[in-house]
């Protein structure tokens, strides 16, 4: 027992008496309450006053549920309780709860618990919808005459819409440089009142060696992720307001791009000045201005096909170029290029007394139309009178036009006006999706709206937790439409909304986009031999993986051979005829022989005919062979 007792056992009929706890001395005026009823040993009820040393439990909803003890940060934290609505995200519907603490999402779920005093939300007969992020808008800058008041009033409409996010492009006029362009904008916005979030991007009407070295601080250090670029063609440059960057040009800056890992979003600047808003039907194109059109295009998918580089084209004015980018996009290897639309795109369109239904619908369906842009401009804009609320009207047009048709499912319609903008922008998931971590901006949208044309309009939004908008109008104090918020069932006061934008910062390599573009450096890596110089397609490497090498070698005419079939670089033929395995019509790759590939052939040819039989051997042994059991 000695031995027992010295090696620290204790017999399990012993039972230990408990330490003493530790407790923190309490000043003489907290060992009572406020009632002057003394204080129970032990309690951490919350107490109204705290002094030092006193324990109070401070109610913390964890994702998994739990409250427990945290620590007093000093930090008033608020929480907000949202119930009874359907969350709608770009990949699901669920039927759940929202548990908000201090403007970001930290729980979602069903019964989850709340702590005591939660305001709370009934959405019942609502979607919730993340916020709106919208991709391309053109607001502040010297070309539509910048002011103060209108600014502020254009980020108001945007959250009065449902849009929480903007990306405003500050356009560099030629002869001066981005960088001071920029920092003088953004001294411009500091005094302004911002009610939704801004993202900055720098759009570029002329390259040259100073611009190309300045975007590098540009991303680095002022977090610029995305860049616009004008492409022209010179012959049309007299067609066009002001001439963009040549094809050429374009490429060296795609391939800056890639190295800083930024996004790159080219706008033809080719089309007359009529259609500088997108695809605006009253202006049709001429069949110059179409072909013209369509040659730019091709060469800025050239473009991006050589540099590798994730793009995003706007303002297509025509179905071929939305169909040709959707071609690049499937080729092996594949171009990153993303179309980007506005609203007006999808409006019905009159010819000849007849309304039709837009053609864009189709590929916004199937996904070859990313995003949904207002392409919103300055009040001086030539245009912006007539455009002045497409940033406020931006998810009811994409709603109504897709939505109830059938086009597009909430799922659907979130993507293209929420998600894939955040995506683009490397701001997802803290923005366009509602789970654990991301940001509370939020769009509570009817329901019924879903099978009801004209009944899609955003109830209600906020703005990292806090009510901005109802009805499309102010959430303030005259404002007498629900739903409300309350507390243990009882309404409370509403505050008056103050503008709680900011400027976000965006850091470069998204790998929301560049995941997949790293993935196909690794495979043109891999395949470097069985690539041209130019652009590099995997013509080569198809005809070299799916076509014996006989029929690669074969001595027909080039003219009867059809043109859809690709032709291996001069380089891969030297090296299929200097292998000598070419004579037997093994099929090779990379000089080795393919082994997943068949033998089998119609005729009984095996591959091994041309080789000399081998002289069969005799042997004794016993029935079913030989054995090497040593048992028997």
């Amino acid at each position: 027992m000695s031995h027992r007792r010295e090696s620290g056992a204790v017999p399990p009929w012993v039972i230990p008496e408990p330490a003493p706890r530790k407790t923190l001395t309490a000043s003489p005026q907290t060992q009572q309450g406020e009632s002057g009823t003394p204080s129970v040993a032990g309690d951490v009820r919350p107490k109204s006053r705290v002094s030092f040393g006193e324990l109070q439990e401070t109610p913390y909803s964890h994702a998994c549920g739990d409250i427990g003890d945290m620590p007093d940060t000093g930090k008033k934290k608020q929480y907000l309780h949202i119930i009874g609505g359907e969350i709608v995200n770009s990949d699901c519907i669920q039927k759940a709860e929202l548990l908000i603490e201090n403007g970001k999402i930290i729980s979602v779920g069903n019964k989850l618990d709340v702590p005591r005093g939660t305001g709370t939300i009934d959405a019942s007969g609502l979607l919730i919808m993340p916020g709106g992020v919208d991709i391309a808008t053109y607001i502040q800058n010297d070309m539509f005459d910048y002011r103060e008041e209108d600014y502020a009033n254009t980020t108001k409409e945007a959250v009065l819409g449902g849009t929480t996010t903007i990306v405003d492009t500050v356009i560099c006029p030629r002869g001066e440089y981005p960088i001071d362009v920029l920092c003088k904008q953004k001294s411009r916005t500091q005094a302004a009142k911002l009610w939704c979030n801004v993202i900055y991007r720098v759009a570029l009407l002329e390259l040259n060696d100073v611009i190309l070295d300045q975007m590098e601080p540009l991303v680095k250090q002022h977090h610029v992720s995305s860049f616009l670029f004008f492409v022209s063609s010179p012959d049309v440059a007299s067609r066009t307001v002001q001439a963009g960057i040549s094809p050429a040009n374009l490429k060296n800056a795609l391939h800056r791009c890639r190295q800083l890992g930024a996004l790159a979003l080219v706008r033809n600047a080719s089309v007359p000045v009529n259609q500088t808003s997108k695809c605006e039907q009253e202006f049709p194109l001429d069949a110059v201005g179409r072909e013209v059109e369509e040659k730019v295009h091709l060469s800025i998918l050239h473009a991006a096909g050589s540099a590798n580089c994730p793009i995003l084209l706007t303002s297509p004015t025509g179905l071929n170029s939305v169909e040709e980018t959707a071609k690049s996009r499937r080729r092996v290897p594949p171009v990153h290029a993303f179309i980007s639309i506005a609203p007006s795109s999808l409006l019905p369109s009159t010819t000849n007394g007849m309304q039709r239904s837009s053609q864009f619908l189709g590929p916004l369906a199937t996904g070859d139309i990313a995003a949904i842009s207002s392409d919103q401009a300055g009040t001086n804009h030539p245009k912006g009178s007539a455009r002045l609320g497409a940033i406020g009207q931006r998810l009811v047009a994409v709603w109504e036009a897709s939505v109830p048709t059938g086009w597009l499912d909430a799922s659907g319609f979130v993507r293209v006006v929420s998600t894939n903008a955040a995506r683009y922008t490397g701001q997802y998931p803290n923005k366009g999706r509602i789970s654990p971590g991301s940001d509370a901006d939020l769009v509570l949208w009817p329901s019924d709206s879903l099978t009801q044309p004209g009944t899609g309009r955003p109830a209600m939004v906020l703005l990292r937790g806090m009510i901005m908008a109802r009805e499309g109008k102010l959430a303030d104090r005259s404002m007498n439409v629900g739903p409300y918020i309350t507390i243990d069932g009882i309404p409370q006061d509403v505050t008056d909304p103050e503008p709680l934008g900011e400027v976000l910062s965006c850091e470069p390599f998204p790998m929301t986009v560049y995941s997949t573009v790293l993935a196909t450096d690794r495979l043109r890596r891999r395949y470097q031999a069985s690539m041209d110089n130019d652009t590099w397609s995997m013509g080569a490497l198809q005809n070299e993986v799916n076509t014996p090498v006989k029929s690669t070698l074969s001595t027909e005419p080039s003219g009867t051979k059809s043109s859809t079939q690709p032709t291996p670089s001069p380089t891969l033929v030297t090296n299929l005829q200097q292998t000598p395995e070419n004579l037997s019509g093994v099929r090779m790759v990379h000089g080795h022989r393919d082994l997943h590939a068949s033998g089998f052939s119609l005729s009984g040819a095996q591959v091994d005919d041309n080789q000399p039989h081998r002289s069969g051997i005799r042997t004794s042994q016993p029935p079913g062979g030989q054995s090497r059991n040593p048992l028997w």
